[in-house]
């Protein structure tokens, strides 16, 4: 069971991920609406892998990742983002994300993400 925190302005995608997830047996230890109460939770939940939006209110995505990444750089993060650009991509992963999703994106590959996380931790 991998530790979850989830952070998207959407209430509505932050509870189907959540749901999801929950049916899979995993624990969702935290939700943020926005970047900074996401940065307060990340610091309280210790989350195993965090699922994070790049579009929010008071403190996007980007600043988010590149804050957790200045205090921790061996964090499980996955971008979660309507917008592809190739920039923000090329960016996130210098960044060392995990996975990068483009909504709609199919819930089923998500397990598959968190297996693989699953994985490189039993091989460190």
């Amino acid at each position: 069971m991998t530790r979850v925190m989830i952070v998207d302005d959407s209430e509505e995608s932050r509870s189907l991920l959540k749901d999801f997830l929950l049916a899979h047996n995993h624990n969702v230890v935290a939700e943020a609406s926005d970047g900074i109460e996401a940065i307060e939770k990340y610091y309280s939940s210790k989350p195993e892998l965090i699922f994070l939006d790049l579009v929010m209110p008071n403190l996007d995505g980007l600043s988010v990742l590149k804050k957790i990444r200045s205090q921790d750089h061996s964090s499980k993060i996955i971008v979660i983002t309507g917008n592809d650009d190739q920039d923000i991509f090329n960016e996130c992963t210098k960044l060392g994300v995990l996975a990068f999703l483009v909504k709609p994106f199919n819930l089923n590959d998500v397990l598959d993400i968190i297996y693989f996380s699953n994985e490189i931790t039993l091989m460190k």
